[in-house]
Formats: structure tokens, sequence, C-alpha cells
């Protein structure tokens, strides 16, 4: 508690790795936006000249991967066999939300439609950016994970301390009748 109040704004491992996940998924976004410029300018280099439209492309991506990691995250970092399958589930979600957010801010309604679109052709071209992506999605579960179980256990010790602290101020209570309606509490007696 000391160290809290000493250093408000430091973060504790759980919310460390939390924020490794989002600039993990962040960059990865961001990498294969660019990726999906290269290809729909028909340029399959990676050292060119980038414009600005360029790195406003990639500045959606990255921003669209966070916004996919912030909607579907929710489904991602549960242990078990039944978490495996949520992640899975959260991982299709972060990567349509992320391109249709991303797509939106690059190119307002092409984009939407094509963003998609545009994500699956580039990841079967690429297998190698389908393998990145695929691996940072199941670090950022794993990533949340602890960051889940960080969470719950400063649950259950709040919890188990605000059971000690309310314990002494219990009274009994005396039982009386019933103010609202009386004659109901004199008709029970």
């Amino acid at each position: 508690m000391k160290d809290t109040f000493i250093h408000p704004l430091r973060l504790t491992a759980g919310e460390r790795r939390l924020c490794a996940a989002a600039v993990g998924v962040g960059l990865c976004g961001g990498i294969l936006s660019f990726f999906i410029v290269a290809q729909m300018g028909g340029s399959h280099t990676v050292l060119r000249r980038m414009s600005e439209a360029d790195l406003w492309f990639m500045a959606s991506g990255i921003l669209g991967a966070l916004g996919g990691l912030y909607l579907g995250g929710r489904w991602m970092g549960y242990a078990g066999v039944s978490g495996v399958l949520r992640a899975l589930r959260g991982i299709v979600a972060v990567s349509f939300v992320g391109t249709l957010i991303g797509g939106t801010l690059a190119l307002p309604f092409y984009g939407t439609m094509f963003g998609p679109l545009m994500f699956v052709l580039t990841l079967v071209g690429r297998p190698e950016l389908a393998a990145l992506w695929l691996a940072m999605m199941v670090a950022c579960h794993y990533l949340l994970r602890a960051w889940r179980q960080e969470r719950a256990q400063r649950a259950a010790a709040a919890a188990a301390a605000a059971v000690v602290v309310a314990r002494p101020l219990r009274r009994p209570q005396r039982t009386r009748g019933n103010w609202l309606t009386p004659t109901l509490d004199r008709t029970r007696r």
C-alpha cells in the first residue's frame, strides 16, 4: 500500500504485461498495414520511399489493431480448454474488428469494405506475416492471462481485507415491527 501511495504511476507486473501486449499488437498491426499498402501499390519491396499516405495507412493499422485488442480482448487471457477456445474466438474478433477500424480510418468507405479482405489476402500471400500475427495473438493471450490472474489475486485480497474490517462493525439487529405497514405486522404475530 505504501509503495502504491508513494509511486501511484508505477505499473504492476500484470499491467506491464498488458502494456507489452498492446505494444506488440500495435506494432504487428503497423507491419501488416505496411505490407497491405505495398501489396495494393503493386510493390513487393520493403525498402522504398514512403509517402504521407503510407504513413497514415500504417498509423491507422496501428490504431485499428489496438482498437481490435480493446474490443476483442475480453475473450483472451483465460485458463483451461475453454480459455483456449475463447482465445481462438478472440483472435478472430481482434483481427476482424481491427481491420474494420483500421480500414475505416485509412479510407472511410472503401477501407471498411476492403480492409478485412485485404488483410486475409495479405496473410494468404505471405505466410510469414500470418505466422507473425498468430504468434503475437498467442503471446497476447498469455500476457493477458497473467494480467487477469494478478487482478483476481488482488480482488481476492481486497475482499478478504474487507471481510476482516467489516466484522467488528456489525451489531446485532433488534427486531422491530414493520414501520411501513404496522397492521400487517400485528396480523403476523
